[in-house]
């Protein structure tokens, strides 16, 4: 595995790996708006709360790997910094963007129920080298589920942001940051991909 030359711990500074799928593993994208849709909120409900490290977004399920912020914003004028509430608005911000996108897909689908699984999974990371591979895992999992060939080529993930100075949600310096440099995360990608070595997260 490719050296890493990072020494500043991660513990404490609550980051997560937010995962969930459709119920009964059902689809719960239909169409490029859809995709496009489901970040539009992302950016209204949870953008303002988290830094975002890492995506992908399948037809069936999804991936999110975030940073909670020190401080977030709170009702009209109020801002959170005690730890504890902050977890509990994230938690609320995150209903509420699930809620808004269920309901604008069963209007589209003409259906009813849920569309998610009933709770969506949040794994908080509190080790580097977990964290970093957190970060490979999302980016690969198009291709570990067959929705496409090569990751590097996926259009719903956080990926090729990597390798472009767009204008982004993504905090692409944090995650640079904690492989140390942009060529160690190019190159820890690369190893995974290459060797196969996974470790199934879900």
């Amino acid at each position: 595995m490719p050296a890493i030359n990072v020494i500043t711990p991660i513990l404490g500074r609550r980051y997560y790996h937010i995962f969930n799928r459709g119920n009964n593993g059902l689809q719960v994208f239909f169409s490029e708006e859809n995709y496009k849709y489901f970040m539009r909120l992302f950016r209204q409900f949870i953008y303002p709360c988290v830094d975002l490290l890492a995506y992908s977004l399948m037809s069936n399920h999804f991936h999110f790997l975030i940073k909670c912020r020190d401080s977030i914003p709170f009702e009209k004028d109020g801002i959170l910094t005690d730890e504890s509430l902050i977890g509990k608005q994230i938690s609320n911000q995150f209903r509420k963007f699930f809620i808004t996108y269920s309901m604008a897909i069963n209007n589209q689908e003409k259906r009813t129920g849920s569309l998610f699984s009933k709770n969506f999974k949040r794994l908080e990371i509190e080790d580097d080298d977990y964290l970093r591979y957190v970060a490979f895992y999302i980016h690969y999992n198009p291709q570990r589920h067959g929705y496409a060939e090569d990751f590097r080529k996926y259009t719903y993930s956080s990926w090729n942001a990597y390798s472009s100075e767009k204008a982004t949600l993504l905090n692409r310096q944090l995650l640079i940051e904690l492989f140390g440099r942009y060529d160690e995360l190019m190159e820890y990608h690369k190893y995974y991909h290459e060797e196969k070595e996974l470790i199934t997260l879900e």
